[in-house]
């Protein structure tokens, strides 16, 4: 006896599923709505993995990581109030730098979040950034960006391994030496692409390189040209969340506050 054929049903769980919803998603949208809609989903003509890739892609800019140091470096943290703490590093990147105090609380310094500091670090010398987080037992902070290279070219130095750290001073400070422009306004515009110009900050520059404060990120290795006389060429060596440091072909041979780039 034959069994009957049982009607397939006509309810379907992807048809409550947009065929386009993945790919109308903007791409700078949280990274998590972006895989949670393709695990478990059959696989849509359009929706490729080279599609998720690009998407990242486009989303995150390119940087180069510096590796980070636990190695502690005592400093001295000066408040806008003229107080000062005594404390020792516990975590040092680019982008934050983790302190532990001296004193259990800090010597009772209250120490607000967002505040601005100065901290004058054994070795990497004086750092200013705004306060990220606190406890009882220290606080983080993140450097503000004209804080950034010398940062990252200090901490090369230090896993470059065999650092005098007493001896080497000197020359450190000589290979980083920067400046601040009195007109920091600049333009550029990429090799690769259009006549288009893009209107930045100069938040510090160097015989080598420029870091540009700019809401506009360019990914590392871009090639660009920076001002319009005279215009600098170069490529992006690495971006941060507030812009990118840009490295000269040529070095610049005198630097002068009154340099223009605009």
């Amino acid at each position: 006896m034959d069994t009957p054929t049982k009607p397939s049903h006509r309810f379907n769980i992807w048809s409550l599923v947009n065929p386009g919803e993945v790919e109308s998603r903007p791409v700078g949208g949280p990274k998590a709505g972006v895989s949670a809609s393709v695990t478990g989903q059959p696989q849509h003509p359009r929706q490729s993995d080279s599609f998720i890739r690009g998407a990242n892609d486009r989303r995150r800019p390119s940087t180069t990581v510096a590796r980070p140091t636990m190695r502690p470096f005592s400093g001295k943290c000066v408040l806008p109030n003229g107080a000062e703490l005594t404390c020792v590093t516990q975590r040092v990147t680019p982008e934050r730098i983790v302190l532990i105090y001296n004193e259990p609380g800090g010597g009772k310094v209250a120490i607000p979040l967002n505040m601005k500091v100065g901290i004058d670090l054994e070795y990497f010398g004086l750092v200013q950034g705004v306060v990220r987080d606190q406890s009882e037992s220290g606080f983080s902070i993140a450097p503000d960006i004209v804080y950034h290279e010398k940062i990252v070219a200090r901490l090369a130095e230090l896993h470059a391994g065999g650092l005098d750290l007493e001896n080497e001073r000197d020359n450190i400070e000589r290979l980083m030496a920067r400046i601040t422009l009195r007109n920091p306004a600049c333009v550029y515009r990429l090799v690769d692409s259009d006549t288009t110009l893009y209107r930045a900050k100069i938040a510090l520059l160097s015989h080598k390189v420029a870091t540009l404060r700019t809401a506009q990120i360019q990914r590392a290795g871009t090639r660009i040209l920076l001002g319009w006389r005279d215009a600098k060429s170069g490529k992006v060596l690495r971006s941060f969340e507030s812009g990118f440091t840009v490295e000269f072909d040529q070095m610049i041979e005198s630097l002068d506050e009154n340099l223009r780039f605009d």
